[in-house]
């Protein structure tokens, strides 16, 4: 997956929070169930002689809608699950999957590291401690970020370390 220099050291990797695919989630739900609903409504006032064509009909489409439900579900799960910042003791990896067959990687080493924000706005995301990762580089790529980020705070901690210890190692 990532190729590491010979004395590159993983620190950690930062990875998207679970809550924003839980409540995706939650809304892929009431799409599925919504059908159902409006469906038992239009059979309340049908005669019976078109119910059972409205059945077949109905399922043919509801079958559809709940593929294509579950194919957006299965793009978001694989945003959430390879997205990440992979975090070295010389470099950090962005790592950015967009949708199922791209993935764009950019790398920043912590020498051009200019600065780090991390945002948190909201009772959830203060609740559960994730929010919007950003660095400032000095490099072509002028800024990397990473939204809904888990626990940014430590990560920015962790980075802001590390350079602390490149700026203060003695040269050979």
């Amino acid at each position: 997956m990532l190729a590491f220099e010979d004395d590159e050291i993983l620190v950690a990797k930062v990875r998207k929070h679970w809550w924003p695919l839980f409540i995706w989630g939650v809304r892929m739900v009431f799409l599925a169930i919504l059908p159902l609903i409006v469906f038992g409504v239009l059979l309340a006032f049908s005669s019976e002689n078109i119910t059972e064509r409205i059945t077949y009909i109905f399922g043919f489409f509801y079958t559809m809608w709940i593929a294509v439900l579950w194919a957006l579900f299965f793009i978001e799960w694989t945003d959430y699950r390879f997205d990440m910042w992979v975090i070295t003791n010389q470099r950090v990896v962005d790592i950015d999957q967009a949708g199922l067959f791209a993935r764009n990687i950019a790398t920043v080493r912590l020498e051009d590291i200019e600065d780090i924000t991390v945002e948190t706005y909201g009772f959830i995301k203060t609740i559960f401690k994730f929010g919007t990762l950003m660095v400032q580089t000095a490099g072509s790529k002028n800024e990397f970020f990473l939204k809904n980020a888990r626990n940014p705070e430590e990560a920015k901690r962790q980075i802001y370390s590390l350079i602390h210890k490149l700026e203060t190692k003695e040269p050979d």
